[in-house]
């Protein structure tokens, strides 16, 4: 019999090669997503000391309203660079989410074509044996009953 042969393995193959890539591309949303992360936990740290310098320069005496005012905007410019950050974040943790879905639909379509392939070669593997016995059982059955010729085989 023909040595086994799966017909299906360029496509398997490339759904490994695509596997590969979709892998390559979620570990480059992961690391993205970890940079925004950390981004945005600097700029709400930030935040924060800008809140407690607002509160340290106008906790103990009032401050002129020109002064209050620039505080003011300068909390709000802090805010506003942390919603920015956070949305960007947000958008990180989309693709990243995304990605992981198409890995794991290119995982399974690998997986899916692996176990077929298993499943052919069992079978092949499996008709093999059934030839071979066949063949044996014919060479048994058609070889002389001669107890000389037994002894010497």
């Amino acid at each position: 019999m023909k040595p086994f042969k799966f017909s299906l393995q360029r496509i398997l193959d490339l759904r490994a090669a695509a596997e590969r890539q979709q892998a390559s591309a979620l570990g480059d949303a992961l690391q993205h997503e970890a940079t925004q992360r950390r981004t945005s936990e600097a700029r709400a740290e930030q935040l924060e000391q800008v809140h407690e310098q607002v509160e340290q320069q106008t906790g103990t005496h009032p401050a002129a309203a020109g002064l209050h005012h620039a505080y003011r905007l300068t909390v709000d410019a802090a805010e506003a660079r942390l919603e920015a950050v956070e949305e960007a974040l947000r958008e990180a943790e989309g693709r990243r989410a995304e990605e992981d879905q198409l890995f794991a639909e290119a995982r399974m379509a690998r997986r899916t074509l692996e176990k077929l392939r298993e499943r052919r070669e069992a079978d092949h593997a499996l008709e093999t044996g059934r030839e071979e016995q066949r063949d044996l059982d014919e060479l048994t059955r058609r070889s002389p009953k001669d107890p000389d010729m037994e002894r010497t085989a």
